[in-house]
């Protein structure tokens, strides 16, 4: 029989160390017509080292005017099973206490993987990501609406994800569940995230977490059951839940941030579908994280009703806006984008973001990035808009 591996594993230094490994071989003695088994032990070989160290996590928590619950996203990233990681709250110019709030809980926790950074200005979540950001240098980053909380195995879930043996990505985005200010669940998923469902989805592959890490890296040996989904950069439009549930590789993420958008709030909208353009999202549909539903939130400010959240007003009108950054970060990025992802990819990008803001369709920079026939299309549909205009005059 083949002889079987038994170790046990210590953590220094965040490497893997083996902390015992011996061979241990099954033979079969025979006395007479009947068999005993025994198992004879070697003596443990030398200790040796992982060839390998898990990567570290960058933690941004961005809090404005979330005195109320940005302790109980703190401790849920103290809470996290995979403790590799550091955190950096930062506060945008809160008025209702928040900075003192958690400058003073931190020096209760004691811990130093925990920091806060205070602006003394508001420049809305995009310069919170951007300064979060900036604070580490980890491969990996979180972030972390202080709002919102994660369940224990969030960045476990996430780093098996990403650690897979077949698609590596830009970022990962896991489930929610809805609660309330509360945190009375309201549900169970969030239905924006384009996760396996009973209609075939075409463009989804399969991926498997890195189990194998388990042997080596028990802290982020996934146990769970439910499906992860690659969706590579061809795949256009809104599929992530938000902000509280992505996991960027700071490779991906890093010329996003540093882009001069004009957008202040939204940002996850910004960040996720510009990086997506790169190497495509995980998609995970296991629930990590509580998205919590108080009436101030930024996106929507109404009642849950069931199925999609719904928008504020104030967030659809913001939409345009965030269409035509993400257009000028396509532009500007053209060629860089088309040499990742093959020649095309940019005028396939742009057609459809011209299909779902129909208001870019006439920025002039569009034109030469397409291909001939999302030319015609594009002509054709200004055409279209045009004889509407017209007779729409005429009638009045």
């Amino acid at each position: 029989m083949r002889p079987r591996l038994l170790a046990g594993w210590c953590m220094e230094s965040q490497g893997f160390h083996v902390a015992s490994l011996c061979v241990c071989k099954r033979t079969r003695a025979w006395a007479g017509n009947s068999g005993t088994t025994r198992f004879e032990a070697k003596r443990p070989m030398q200790r040796i080292s992982a060839p390998f160290e898990l990567p570290h996590v960058d933690v941004v928590i961005t809090c404005h005017n979330y005195r109320a619950y940005v302790e109980e996203a703190i401790r849920s990233v103290l809470a996290q099973t995979y403790q590799g990681w550091s955190c950096v709250i930062v506060d945008d110019a809160s008025t209702d206490g928040s900075a003192e709030h958690v400058h003073q809980l931190l020096e209760a926790i004691g811990d130093p993987r925990l920091r806060l950074l205070a602006r003394s200005q508001n420049g809305g979540q995009l310069a919170a990501f951007r300064d979060g950001f900036a604070a580490g240098n980890r491969p990996f980053v979180a972030f972390l609406d202080a709002d919102d909380v994660w369940l224990p195995d969030f960045l476990a879930a996430h780093l098996a994800g990403h650690l897979n043996a077949t698609h590596p990505a830009s970022l990962s985005s896991s489930d929610l569940l809805l609660v309330e200010h509360d945190r009375a669940a309201l549900s169970g998923t969030y239905t924006a995230l384009r996760k396996p469902r009973p209609q075939f989805d075409a463009r989804g592959i399969a991926v498997t977490p890195a189990t194998w890490l388990g042997e080596t890296a028990p802290e982020v040996a996934s146990s769970s059951q439910c499906p992860i989904t690659y969706f590579g950069p061809e795949t256009y439009g809104w599929i992530w839940a938000p902000t509280s549930s992505m996991v960027f590789r700071r490779g991906a993420l890093e010329p996003v941030l540093a882009f001069p958008f004009r957008s202040t709030l939204n940002t996850d909208y910004i960040v996720a579908t510009c990086a997506h353009l790169v190497a495509g999202s995980l998609l995970l549909s296991e629930s990590l994280g509580l998205y919590r539903l108080h009436g101030a939130n930024v996106s929507t400010n109404s009642a849950y009703e069931g199925g999609h959240v719904q928008q504020s007003p104030a967030n659809e009108a913001r939409q345009i806006a965030l269409g035509a950054d993400v257009l000028d970060y396509v532009v500007a990025n053209a060629a860089r984008l088309d040499a990742i992802n093959n020649r095309g990819f940019v005028a396939a990008v742009l057609a459809h973001h011209v299909r779902r803001f129909d208001c870019l369709i006439d920025d002039p920079r569009i034109a030469p990035l397409l291909d001939r026939k999302n030319r015609w299309r594009r002509q054709r549909k200004r055409i279209m808009r045009a004889l509407r205009r017209l007779f729409g005059r005429a009638a009045g």
